[in-house]
């Protein structure tokens, strides 16, 4: 399966979010539940509590670590929700995942695509996260 220049684009912008993003959001989803909104009664000088617009943040990580996460399982597609799963949650190498999947690597990398697509359009549709490439993407990038 040859990929357009569009889902090429919309490949590499999920590898990006998953290696980049997700992981940070992963990361910083963890502090939700460190700490608790802060009310001392002393008045900051411009009236905004700093401490809840960190907690919203962070519920904002979270809610998108699940959201995510949610994507994946909801996959009818057994073999790209295995795909998604092994490359970005257990961190496997594409020959750990062939390896596993009685694939060979050639295989995985040609089905992770096509996982990576349907993903995207996903994503999309249940956030405000549009990865998919293109120049609608592009246009909204540049607003």
């Amino acid at each position: 399966m040859t990929l357009s220049k569009q889902e090429k684009q919309t490949c590499d912008n999920v590898r990006k979010f998953f290696k980049t993003d997700f992981e940070r959001y992963s990361q910083l989803a963890e502090l939700a539940d460190l700490k608790s909104i802060r009310y001392d009664g002393t008045p900051s000088a411009d009236n905004v509590n700093h401490q809840e617009n960190k907690l919203i943040t962070t519920f904002y990580y979270k809610n998108i670590v699940e959201t995510v996460k949610g994507i994946i399982s909801r996959m009818h597609n057994e073999c790209y929700r295995d795909l998604i799963k092994y490359r970005h949650l257990e961190h496997l190498s594409y020959s750990q995942i062939a390896q596993r999947m009685n694939y060979g690597e050639s295989t995985v990398k040609i089905k992770i695509n096509q996982a990576y697509l349907l993903f995207a359009e996903m994503l999309a549709l249940v956030t405000d996260i549009d990865l998919r490439g293109g120049k609608e993407n592009e246009n909204k990038e540049n607003d």
